[in-house]
């Protein structure tokens, strides 16, 4: 069993950096607060976007790792939706089988909220992982809006 957790800048408390091992920012920022020894991972990802380049590789190589020697690892980002949520979605993808779960996106969801995983991009990339492509209710709940089409000039 791994001990992952996740947070916000917005929410994180000196007691949260306390717990963790390894911090992960996926901003350009690191709190503060880290009074302890840590390691810090940076991981550089913009807010919205897809998980930056070598993401599958330094998950593989560098986070992994940590966690299997028992290391607690704390990722965050601003508001612990979009990229926090990807990148554990991303870690559920890569450590527990397809059978085990079968969908690394619900199970991020119900492990943290309705809102994990923001754009069509995160979500493609965590099933990429997997080498699968991206379940349709997922392109569908990132498609944009089209207003109008089919309908009259100003109906």
């Amino acid at each position: 069993m791994f001990e992952v957790m996740a947070g916000g800048t917005r929410y994180l408390q000196p007691a949260d950096l306390d717990a963790a091992d390894i911090v992960v920012p996926l901003e350009n920022r690191v709190p503060a607060a880290l009074g302890q020894t840590v390691t810090v991972l940076a991981c550089t990802w913009s807010d919205f976007g897809p998980p930056p380049e070598g993401f599958e590789m330094f998950l593989r190589d560098r986070v992994i790792p940590l966690l299997w020697e028992g290391r607690r690892l704390l990722v965050y980002c601003i508001g612990s939706h979009g990229r926090t949520w990807t990148f554990l979605a991303s870690l559920i993808a890569l450590l527990e089988s397809s059978e085990e779960t079968p969908d690394p996106i619900a199970a991020a969801r119900a492990r943290h909220c309705h809102k994990a995983v923001e754009t069509l991009a995160q979500a493609e990339s965590v099933f990429a992982l997997r080498g699968q492509p991206l379940p349709e209710k997922y392109r569908r709940e990132f498609a944009p809006a089209v207003r109008g089409v089919g309908l009259p000039f100003g109906a």
